[in-house]
């Protein structure tokens, strides 16, 4: 199979790949969701990792190793972005609140107190919190996934969970000193 990964239009390879990523598709754009936290950014992650996926499909190995690839691909596009919104700003234009639709990333993580203690969460361990309680994979796959050793996704994963207890004290404290 190995010299089927070849990209030649209308090739095995090509279909292959397309059969596999509209298999990864739905289940990468919830990913991607739960990473960056509004729908916008998340078709935006996931086309782009699309496109780079197929622009780098020649690396793929083994299309067994389809959905760790593409993973790594999209949770790396997830976490630029995240590290990017820390140091741009951006000013609604006129009329961008009025917007009729409804973003459902924001709604469900509105509505969640373990999803919204995640905002304190810088991209690092937002990544390894989201691969490891919504995607349910193990250390060692999320470790494939962002590229660092398993005792670091652990670590993360530590860290993460205290500063999220952290902030949902914080606001169970505010909420009973509303009262």
């Amino acid at each position: 199979m190995e010299a089927a990964l070849q990209r030649e239009p209308g090739s095995v390879a090509q279909q292959a790949f397309v059969r596999l990523a509209d298999r990864e598709l739905h289940r990468a754009y919830r990913l991607a969701g739960l990473i960056l936290g509004n729908q916008h950014d998340a078709e935006d992650a996931t086309q782009d990792a699309l496109m780079r996926a197929w622009a780098a499909s020649s690396s793929l190995h083994s299309w067994d190793d389809f959905q760790a690839w593409f993973d790594r691909i999209l949770v790396n596009l997830c976490r630029d972005r995240l590290r990017r919104r820390r140091l741009l700003s951006f000013t609604p234009m006129a009329g961008e609140h009025d917007r009729p639709d409804i973003d459902q990333f924001q709604q469900v993580i509105a509505q969640d107190e373990v999803l919204r203690a995640m905002s304190v969460l810088d991209a690092d361990l937002r990544t390894v919190v989201v691969l490891r309680y919504w995607a349910d994979l193990p250390v060692d796959a999320i470790a494939q996934r962002v590229g660092v050793p398993s005792g670091t996704v652990k670590s993360r994963l530590n860290r993460a969970l205290g500063l999220m207890r952290d902030a949902v004290a914080a606001d169970a404290r505010r909420a009973e000193e509303s009262k």
